[in-house]
């Protein structure tokens, strides 16, 4: 049975992006989905993400940013590998500091953050990770350590202490564009799926 790979872009991205592709070039033998998801609306996520865990075969998640905040969902609540890269764990904090008009960086979409849009994550975060505890064998964190926008990633090994794979680079900052450099966290991800 093919080993689907599903790809969450963070905020100010789309699906089909750079790291849905080098995904796709790293691992040819999976079908790697990377839906474009409107980041302004975390229902509407997390029920993409549901329907597409239960129709799709996916076998492991990979999420950056805000894409790691729903990795992590998605294997907290469907029981699958993630590798979660610079996860945001509180987006309407996080999000807060983009307040206004804002570029997509792949569809070059312009359009406006307000504080409604920020509001929606506020209860949502808490209710969609509530009664959800992430498994040790599952769940696999790639984190930079010059992040810009989130800082110091520390916190998460005391968040989740249960959690025992965490792995920390030099020199990738927020994007962490240099995926290549997680082939083998990625590979041995895929091989426990």
């Amino acid at each position: 049975m093919a080993k689907n790979i599903l790809y969450i872009h963070g905020f100010n991205s789309a699906g089909g992006g750079h790291k849905a592709q080098l995904l796709q070039e790293m691992f040819p033998e999976c079908k790697v989905l990377s839906p474009t998801f409107d980041c302004k609306n975390p229902q509407a996520i997390r029920s993409k993400l549901d329907s597409l865990m239960r129709t799709q075969n996916i076998r492991m998640v990979i999420g950056t940013s805000l894409g790691g905040f729903f990795a992590l969902y998605c294997s907290m609540k469907h029981h699958k590998q993630a590798v979660i890269i610079n996860p945001t764990t509180k987006p309407s904090q996080t999000l807060r500091k983009f307040i206004g008009k804002q570029k997509n960086f792949v569809t070059g979409e312009v359009y406006q953050v307000t504080e409604a849009d920020i509001a929606k994550y506020e209860k949502f975060e808490d209710d969609i990770m509530a009664g959800l505890e992430p498994d040790n064998n599952l769940v696999h964190f790639v984190l930079a350590t010059d992040d810009e926008l989130l800082g110091d990633h520390t916190y998460l090994e005391q968040k989740f202490s249960q959690c025992h794979d965490f792995n920390y680079f030099d020199g990738q900052g927020h994007r962490f564009t240099s995926v290549k450099i997680i082939r083998h966290i990625l590979q041995d991800a895929l091989s426990k799926a």
